[in-house]
């Protein structure tokens, strides 16, 4: 078995010294853990957490050896005496191993054990109008990890007594669609279809993996030159839009220099958006930057005389408006629609049914995954052709994920398998990595995570996609950028918020507009946000999850649905919709083709 420890360890980057291989071993036989693979995956995940990652040494093994083998030996003794006990607590941990819930894994057996010994804990409490589980899904626990303090199996959906759920699972909150459509369909599919999968969002014939991922070596100066490049590249097409060939040639979008911009006396000017402060903009902070081929020109931004306005940092817009003196420009319009190139027409010969969730997938005290559970009893009874979740899976800042004791991506690979054991080969599934996640590369746009193990109908996608599924195309991203874009924008007489942050999307021809990022934390790569997050065709479907309330709207004849979240204090959603079949000769209309709802979990 030495080989085979040694072997697991080089695969992680350690290299340990021969006696320490040798006290591997002895600890591996002593404590009866026979896989190697599983022996070095609980030490990685103790010294991740308890180490700081060191190696293994003769004396870290020996903290090793009290805080977790004997910890597991001791577990497996009060395990044994509470199965016999208690025999339906363990007939519900077998009815999960089952159906591939939980594997048959001495560590889950640990944490199973602990929670066989709470009777409280096993069960969740059911709403009197609850259907029963499906066989197979019964219990509390779902995809719950290995981890150094049990997790018990208690569902926080209603939240505090003041954010109380409105509604009770299964009520629909939201809905579109032509009445006949959402009023015939059972909401199931009929026959087992084989959805094809094409990736759009490519860059020289290839979509985002890690096997062509490079980031943080990006210059200073080639940011400014990929900022350049959105600004000529966006300004000419808002220029073409607004004021045609003509009016471009005569447009002043590039003033050469100072002077040149006093002596207009209206001008339109090109620029981006910035703010002063690096954060949400005000009239106070917004300035526009107008650059040309030499050097950039900043002009302050007065909106005293502007009748409404939507802008945001990061934006390219064409402004209206007079230079009274200095660097002080006085705006009367800003344009910032362009030509966009509408969807391709739905060309579906058969109902396709769609089920959209996004992550967190588990509340955010415990890492016991209900609401994905119920999601699952959901998808058992009703086997939509596809299914797309987008991250987190895993939040790498859960508060609980300290005490995991595998490493992220076992877990990850065990939350696969369950989901795939209960769709079977009948749903084509979409997972969207997100940054969020623990297992993923923290950069912007993100790369799916790999697996060891594969399956036919799981397709793996990166952050943001656009996929083709047969004759649909479907736009999706695990990013909130909705919430980012109204939280960072200046609006006035703007027109409904939803609407007009997706038209920021669609306008901007980006699915991450903003610069710099909303978000502090996020590892936003300018290049990579160049190749992999441009929307340069509006999609059918686009599904944008986000903490805003859920929502769908119909923009540019294009659906955009945000699913809400899976795990919500106030009560977890969820989407669904179908795609009719298309009448030959006739073009679809989104209305009459297409019905969606927002479900409870």
């Amino acid at each position: 078995m030495d080989a085979e420890i040694k072997q697991q360890f080089d695969e992680m980057g350690v290299e340990p010294e021969d006696a320490v291989v040798e006290r591997c071993v002895d600890l591996a036989i002593t404590y009866n853990v026979t896989d190697a693979t599983e022996f070095v995956e609980q030490w990685m995940a103790f010294s991740l957490s308890h180490l700081h990652g060191e190696d293994p040494t003769t004396d870290n093994l020996g903290e090793f050896e009290r805080k977790v083998l004997q910890l597991r030996k001791d577990k497996i003794a009060s395990k044994a005496s509470a199965q016999k006990v208690n025999s339906y607590a363990a007939t519900e941990t077998n009815s999960l191993a089952t159906y591939g819930l939980i594997e048959d894994d001495p560590m889950m057996e640990d944490y199973m054990g602990d929670s066989v010994a709470d009777s409280s804990a096993m069960h969740t409490p059911k709403s009197k109008k609850e259907a029963p589980r499906p066989a197979g899904l019964k219990g509390g626990v779902l995809f719950s990890p290995a981890s150094f303090t049990p997790q018990s199996a208690k569902k926080n959906q209603t939240g505090t007594p003041g954010n109380a759920v409105k509604g009770k699972p299964g009520d629909v909150v939201d809905s579109f669609g032509h009445p006949k459509l959402l009023s015939g369909s059972n909401w199931q599919s009929d026959m087992e279809h084989t959805v094809p999968v094409v990736q759009k969002l490519l860059h020289k014939d290839a979509p985002l993996t890690v096997a062509n991922l490079g980031y943080m070596n990006d210059l200073l100066s080639e940011r400014c030159d990929d900022l350049h490049d959105r600004l000529v590249d966006t300004g000419r097409a808002l220029i073409d839009r607004k004021l045609g060939a003509e009016g471009a040639a005569e447009c002043s979008w590039y003033p050469q220099d100072k002077h040149t911009l006093e002596a207009l006396h209206l001008l339109h000017a090109v620029g981006m958006i910035h703010s002063e402060d690096d954060g949400p903009l005000d009239p106070h902070s917004a300035f526009l930057s107008v650059s040309d081929i030499d050097n950039n020109s900043f002009l302050s931004l007065n909106f005293s005389r502007i009748k409404s306005c939507s802008i945001f940092p990061g934006q390219v817009v064409l402004a209206k408006g007079f230079i009274p003196k200095g660097n002080s420009f006085v705006v009367e319009e800003i344009h910032t629609e362009r030509k966009l190139t509408p969807p391709n027409p739905l060309k579906v010969d058969r109902e396709l049914q769609f089920v959209v969730a996004s992550g967190p997938f588990t509340d955010s005290t415990d890492l016991c995954y209900e609401p994905l559970h119920d999601l699952l009893n959901y998808l058992k009874d009703h086997r939509p052709d596809v299914l797309v979740l987008t991250g987190p899976f895993l939040d790498a800042e859960h508060k609980t994920i300290g005490e995991l004791v595998e490493t992220f991506e076992s877990f990850f690979e065990k939350m696969i398998a369950g989901i795939m054991e209960v769709v079977g080969s009948h749903t084509t599934v979409l997972m969207v990595s997100s940054q969020k996640d623990a297992m993923a590369h923290s950069v912007y746009p993100t790369p799916p995570p790999t697996l060891r193990k594969s399956y036919p109908n799981l397709h793996l996608l990166p952050d943001p996609s656009i996929v083709d599924l047969d004759g649909i195309t479907l736009g999706v991203t695990s990013t909130d950028v909705v919430d980012h874009l109204l939280s960072h924008e200046l609006a006035a007489n703007a027109g409904e918020r939803m609407h007009r942050a997706i038209n920021h999307l669609f306008h901007q021809g980006s699915f991450y507009p903003i610069y710099p990022p909303a978000d502090e934390d996020m590892s936003y790569d300018s290049q990579l946000a160049l190749k992999y997050a441009q929307i340069r065709q509006l999609p059918n479907v686009l599904i944008l999850p986000g903490d805003q309330r859920h929502f769908i709207r119909l923009v540019s004849d294009c659906l955009v649905i945000n699913p809400g979240r899976l795990s919500d204090s106030k009560g977890g959603t969820f989407a669904r919709f179908l795609v009719s079949p298309t009448v030959p000769g006739k073009v679809a209309n989104m209305f009459n083709s297409v019905a969606c709802q927002v479900q409870r979990i």
